[in-house]
């Protein structure tokens, strides 16, 4: 029996939406299963100009150093890179996996303050490190997500925390757990970025 090609497209198109769909707990709509392999400019994704002009970017999966995440017990693997987009959207930095056990991410992205405000209108506002923040769960009826985005001069740092299972050492919430991690990464910022 043949399949027409319209049937064909169907399926995938189904299949697409699923994954797409499964992808987005705990954060913004969740970048895609089909990640960009194009390495997004640097001007895009969490970068500053230095004195002299140059551009400085923050790379989250190179400033989180092995001693420092070590000293946070958030080193239970070696941190995975993720470079991803969902339209206009970009997001590069890692993957992290805490020794107890549950999942964060650490990204810059394209992403400004106010167009994750237009998109979450019930974000609560921050201040971390003197930069304006908003944290929000994306999902609220699905547990275990949360994430922050903090102010930068071309986007925001993107912190999700996922951790369904309640895994914290401390018994954190995911917010809780999220503005823990944003406290102890925005620091890290290159000055001016």
């Amino acid at each position: 029996m043949r399949r027409s090609a319209g049937s064909r497209s169907t399926g995938v198109a189904a299949v697409a939406l699923v994954v797409t769909v499964l992808g987005g707990c705990g954060g913004e709509p969740r970048p895609s299963a089909t990640s960009s392999t194009a390495r997004p400019s640097s001007a895009a994704l969490g970068s500053s100009t230095s004195g002299s002009g140059q551009s400085v970017p923050f790379d989250p999966c190179t400033a989180l150093t092995p001693s420092f995440l070590a000293s946070h017990q958030w080193n239970a693997r070696p941190p995975a890179t993720r470079q991803e987009s969902t339209g206009d959207v970009r997001w590069k930095g890692c993957l992290f996996v805490a020794q107890s056990a549950y999942t964060f991410r650490v990204q810059t992205t394209n992403s400004t303050l106010a167009q994750v405000r237009e998109k979450f209108p019930t974000a609560i506002d921050l201040t971390i490190d003197g930069r304006r923040s908003l944290r929000y769960e994306a999902h609220p009826d699905v547990p275990g997500g949360c994430t922050i985005n903090v102010d930068m001069k071309n986007g925001s740092l993107y912190v999700l925390v996922d951790d369904p299972r309640g895994l914290h050492p401390r018994k954190f919430s995911p917010c809780a757990g999220a503005t823990e991690i944003a406290e102890a990464v925005v620091p890290l910022l290159p000055p001016g970025s």
